[in-house]
């Protein structure tokens, strides 16, 4: 394989350029193709160490494509781009799992220079699919009790949602639901920006209501089978009306306990260890299900996993988006895979972000994950469309 040479397949003369001006400062050697047969010539005579292929060409499968490649033993890293439309994405994910290529990632329009200078230097963009027209003003914003609460009666939080894959076959299993401030000023903001301090000033309930009443009744909407998983803060583990409130909203929105998971981190059982116990043996009793969040990124109990009624665990991100450069990640992966199957509960892995990883998950015999790979967490009508589409390749 020849090392720092790009074959790049679109019929878009500029995005052609835009990669290929980027490859180059980068040092690599590019060709560029409009016809598949070229591409495929090219690639079987010079064995390049990357390929940036447009699925959509006219005239190209990408299914199909990906196949040749795979019976060529495609060892080059392949970047999607932007071409791909929503329909065809799932077949091609899927089929890139199924045939073992190295897809480094799927870059988007507009494109963003340091996720396609990450993809072609081989690293894991942080978000494959940073490409929101959301404000990113690095103003400060001062977020305390006054500030919540005015977002709160302006109904700026928003919940978005990220589909969770059977990595065996493919389909959607649930949602998880994500809390967003879509600040007016500032744009979307994480809850790592504001869940702490609601904790501290009481208002973590108003948000946990928030969560519950929208992802249920939307969840619902959805049919009969999807799961909803959602984050619990330990504050809400030591209110005793908790398990109540979800009872309650179960009922309102017809959603059977069984479909709803609820995730915690480990901390959140450590405080006060024998209170949390008895709540969760509550919601466990209700029939709720109940996660470890994040578990592997801190050191994890296993006395108290097994002592908790815990039905699943969730890998953490910081593991599986070093699985491929990090021997250490992978053992802390398959232990933590082996513990669980001794414990009889289910896994899911969190941070995939290409198909090497949903490849590598799947050997160590984890069964379900979400990740950019899949899908960015979304808006509620972009949710639909994207499980219309998805399920379109079933």
């Amino acid at each position: 394989m020849r090392a720092n040479t790009l074959l790049i397949l679109d019929d878009e003369g500029d995005d052609a350029h835009i990669i290929a001006t980027e490859a180059q400062s980068l040092g690599f050697e590019v060709r560029i193709f409009d016809d598949a047969k070229q591409f495929l010539a090219a690639f079987l005579e010079e064995e390049p160490s990357h390929l940036a292929i447009d699925i959509l060409m006219p005239g190209v499968h990408g299914v199909e494509l990906l196949h040749t490649l795979a019976q060529h033993q495609c060892q080059s890293a392949i970047i999607l781009t932007s071409g791909i439309g929503t329909a065809a994405l799932p077949a091609v994910q899927l089929a890139a799992i199924q045939y073992q290529l190295n897809i480094r990632g799927i870059l988007h329009h507009p494109f963003h220079q340091h996720i396609l200078r990450n993809m072609l230097s081989d690293q894991v963009s942080v978000d494959l699919h940073a490409h929101t027209g959301h404000d990113i003003s690095t103003q400060s914003l001062i977020v305390d009790a006054e500030t919540i609460e005015e977002a709160i009666r302006q109904h700026e939080f928003a919940l978005y949602y990220q589909p969770q894959i059977d990595l065996v076959n493919g389909k959607v299993i649930g949602f998880e639901g994500l809390l967003r401030w879509h600040h007016p000023v500032m744009g979307v903001k994480l809850p790592e920006l504001f869940i702490p301090v609601a904790e501290k000033t009481g208002h973590i309930d108003l948000l946990t209501q928030i969560v519950i009443e929208t992802g249920f009744h939307f969840i619902r909407s959805l049919g009969n089978a999807l799961s909803f998983s959602m984050n619990i803060s330990p504050k809400s583990i030591q209110n005793q009306a908790f398990a109540n409130t979800l009872v309650n909203a179960c009922q309102a929105s017809n959603l059977p306990p069984e479909r709803v998971m609820l995730e915690l981190t480990e901390t959140a059982t450590t405080e006060d260890p024998d209170k949390a116990q008895h709540a969760l043996a509550k919601l466990r009793e209700e029939g709720f299900k109940l996660s470890i969040d994040d578990f592997g990124n801190n050191n994890s109990s296993v006395s108290r996993l097994s002592n908790l009624p815990f039905t699943s665990l969730k890998i953490d991100k910081s593991l599986v988006t070093t699985m491929e450069i990090s021997s250490k990640s992978r053992k802390v992966v398959a232990s933590t895979l082996k513990l669980a199957e001794s414990l009889n509960i289910e896994t899911i892995a969190a941070g995939i972000e290409n198909t090497m990883a949903a490849i590598g998950l799947r050997e160590l015999g984890c069964r379900y994950g979400q990740g950019y790979y899949f899908a960015r967490p979304m808006d509620q009508a972009a949710t639909v469309h994207w499980l219309q589409h998805w399920n379109r390749q079933f």
